[in-house]
């Protein structure tokens, strides 16, 4: 329901008008009636004062010529009311039976005294005075409808296409306009409507290139950002290499000699079947070594739902470290963990947290010079999960410690780093929903916190941001 607003511009103006001539009319009334009032006084004695002076004209030294019979008739036909003659030397004669003063009183050079009552002229002034009223309400309600016309046409219309089009533009029917006429003020709303909105159809084309363009742009730099991380994958393999080979070598020398051994032919059954159960297992172990290596290597694009994915952190830890625990730069390295029991599972595939892991032990290793201790710790944090890899080496430069996450930023000599390694971290916690942190430690050494979406917990926030979402039409 929309809220109320009222009577509208027209309604209220017609209200305004009709109070108006409303007061008007009252006040004329009163005014007309207080006129036609005193005329009728004034000519109420003006008459009387006429009759009196003809009375006395005829009535004689002492009024006795004054016909009764004459006086009576003039009362019966209501031209007097009263008629009063008052002689000096004589009682008075009355004629009438109204009281109160009389309306013109003449007296005679002779000392008679005429006293003339005479009725109001009321009829003749209150037929007047209605058609007056009559007439001035009739042109009240002319002017009122001439009024309303007026408004409708030149005011109101207008105003009213001007809403309907205003809530059709709010509505994003941006290629609304309206019709320029009216009064000059309301034609210009109108020319300037017309104009805002030929300005938010531009705007709105404008949004949508530049969406455009940032949808392209956004698209390169997660391209960029997989091939980045995809970069730093095989510079790890590369890296590893190297420990590979100590891996493949000592199993290879060993199946060498047990097979010199049985090609001897001096050993009883039993025997080769424990030597060949023993090449057996060697030959496992090199599997597992190049399968290891295959798993990591593999240069898989990122997947529409890999971020909705879950990988158990705990078993990520132990394949991370199963992986380089035989390498040549770890082996004077003391590795501590300290992992909660029962974490929850996290955000993310577990190959990219892997590789996460990685790029921070051998940062770490970088760092120590490959002699000293590396401790990686998990903890449940109530819907994050923490991880933290921290070593007791010399600690990140504090020149460069606000930059240490930046692509090329690194301290090592040319030929030993790219500086992407973090970089890579850091990109792949941004796209889990994370955030790693730097810091150098008190005691000495660098610590490495990530904070990584424990898996349950993201998918309960999304379950009820789509249940909160409205619903389209």
């Amino acid at each position: 329901m929309g809220r109320p607003f009222g009577l509208g511009l027209r309604s209220q103006l017609m209200l305004a008008l009709m109070v108006a001539f409303g007061a008007a009319f009252v006040l004329l009334s009163v005014v007309t009636a207080r006129l036609d009032e005193s005329e009728s006084v004034e000519e109420q004695r003006t008459r009387a004062v006429g009759l009196a002076q003809a009375l006395a004209s005829g009535a004689g030294s002492r009024g006795g010529s004054l016909s009764e019979e004459a006086i009576a008739g003039m009362v019966e036909e209501g031209l007097v009311e009263r008629v009063e003659v008052h002689a000096a030397d004589g009682s008075p004669r009355t004629w009438g039976v109204i009281d109160g003063d009389p309306d013109a009183t003449v007296t005679t050079s002779s000392g008679v005294e005429l006293r003339v009552w005479v009725p109001a002229s009321g009829r003749g002034d209150a037929a007047r005075r209605s058609l007056f009223l009559f007439y001035l309400g009739l042109t009240a309600a002319t002017v009122l409808l001439l009024t309303y016309v007026l408004l409708t046409y030149f005011i109101v219309r207008p105003i009213d296409q001007l809403r309907l089009a205003s809530e059709r533009l709010a509505a994003g029917r941006l290629r609304t306009s309206v019709p320029v006429r009216g009064a000059a003020e309301v034609a210009r709303l109108a020319a300037t409507f017309n104009e805002m909105a030929a300005l938010l159809r531009a705007d709105r084309a404008a949004l949508q290139e530049r969406l455009q363009d940032l949808e392209r742009t956004t698209a390169e730099l997660t391209t960029a950002q997989e091939q980045l991380v995809r970069s730093a994958r095989l510079a790890a393999v590369g890296r590893l290499s190297a420990g590979v080979a100590h891996e493949i070598g000592n199993p290879l020398a060993a199946i060498r000699g047990l097979l010199d051994l049985m090609q001897s032919g001096d050993l009883d059954p039993e025997e080769e079947k424990e030597f060949v159960g023993r090449i057996q297992g060697e030959a496992e172990r090199i599997h597992h070594t190049i399968r290891d290596l295959l798993d990591f290597s593999r240069n898989e694009p990122a997947r529409e739902g890999q971020i909705e994915s879950s990988a158990d952190l705990s078993q990520v830890v132990s394949d991370t470290i199963k992986l380089i625990d035989r390498q040549t730069r770890f082996r004077d390295i003391d590795f501590e963990l300290a992992l909660d029991d029962g974490l929850p599972r996290v955000r993310g595939d577990h190959e990219r947290l892997r590789q996460l892991l990685l790029n921070l032990l051998f940062n770490a290793a970088d760092a120590l010079g490959g002699k000293g201790r590396i401790e990686v710790r998990a903890s449940n944090g109530g819907g994050v999960v923490q991880l933290i890899v921290e070593d007791d080496g010399p600690g990140i430069d504090r020149e460069i410690i606000e930059q240490v996450f930046d692509p090329f930023v690194t301290t090592k000599a040319t030929g030993q780093g790219t500086g992407l390694g973090l970089a890579v971290c850091h990109t792949i916690v941004e796209q889990l929903g994370g955030s790693i942190e730097a810091v150098n430690r008190e005691q000495g050494g660098a610590m490495f916190e990530v904070r990584l979406p424990a898996a349950a917990f993201s998918i309960a926030v999304s379950s009820a941001v789509s249940a909160s979402a409205p619903t389209a039409p």
